[in-house]
């Protein structure tokens, strides 16, 4: 009994190390793992094509958010895109679903957490995609997307393919409905620092939020008035589509996103990387 002790004590801590270890692999070198047991082992039946890369390239080429990247940076970008193809389960509600669909959903969960090394939106699991605006029972009227506490996003291909036609205006829906999404992976799935610095946008931003709310919609738009979230998910497609204004007027908010996102949309140049000191008390 007692060398069975002694043995068990021994192998315990190897057994813990081991495991440790394996821990902090996995957790370094996450996007690549990901990327290869969806690319190679888990989803034989659904390898990409050198013929099908070369067309997501091409569609990634007509979003400008891609096209500032550097060749490493897009080649990051392309290998998140296809995880989230490979990892999402898309249904066509009265559309055809094809590539271009995928491709354009997956680049706007890219983008948003393109700067965020071991992130990816766990929450959503099921994508549905309609031609247009659809009536949800849910929210008692036409929307052109919604994202469940369920784990499912609706989304107007129409909608979606405008958001990128027009980078300046201010409104994407993909970029929408992944920053909604987003909320709900780190209120959901234990991401605490970044549930942190959520947080510090929610109180660096109250101000703004009530003047939108008193109907201020000099910059964010109406819609964003409706709540919190919607305001965040609006601030968003703002901070990627409109960075300059955003910063310049709100400093505070606009660098709260930045430490949110891990990436600065003015720093286009160099791969959107945080490279000056950012305070949030501006």
């Amino acid at each position: 009994m007692k060398e069975y002790s002694s043995i068990l004590a021994a192998v315990i801590p190897v057994l813990i190390l081991s495991l440790l270890l394996l821990y902090a692999i996995y957790y370094s070198y996450m996007d690549i793992i990901y990327f290869f047991l969806f690319r190679y082992a888990g989803l034989s039946r659904i390898k990409f094509s050198s013929q099908k890369e070369n067309f997501i390239v091409s569609e990634l080429q007509k979003i400008r958010f891609y096209n500032n990247l550097s060749t490493k940076g897009k080649k990051f970008f392309l290998n998140r895109v296809m995880v989230f193809m490979l990892s999402k389960k898309f249904f066509g509600d009265g559309i055809k679903l094809s590539d271009e669909i995928k491709i354009y959903i997956a680049a706007s969960a890219v983008q948003i957490t393109f700067r965020i090394r071991r992130f990816y939106i766990d929450h959503i699991h099921l994508i549905r995609v309609f031609p247009t605006s659809v009536y949800s029972r849910l929210a008692q009227h036409l929307v052109k997307g919604l994202t469940t506490g369920a784990g499912v996003m609706w989304l107007s291909w129409d909608n979606i393919r405008e958001g990128f036609q027009f980078p300046d205006d201010g409104i994407n829906l993909g970029i929408h409905e992944m920053a909604h999404a987003f909320k709900l992976t780190i209120q959901n799935d234990g991401y605490h620092h970044l549930k942190n610095e959520f947080d510090d946008w929610m109180l660096a931003s109250q101000a703004t939020f009530m003047k939108v709310q008193e109907g201020d919609y000099s910059f964010f738009r109406k819609y964003g008035s409706t709540n919190r979230d919607e305001f965040f998910a609006v601030s968003v497609e703002c901070f990627f589509e409109q960075p300059e204004i955003f910063a310049n007027n709100y400093p505070s908010e606009y660098n709260s996103l930045c430490l949110l996102f891990n990436q600065d949309p003015l720093n286009s140049s160099n791969d959107y990387r945080i490279e000056r000191n950012y305070n949030t008390s501006l």
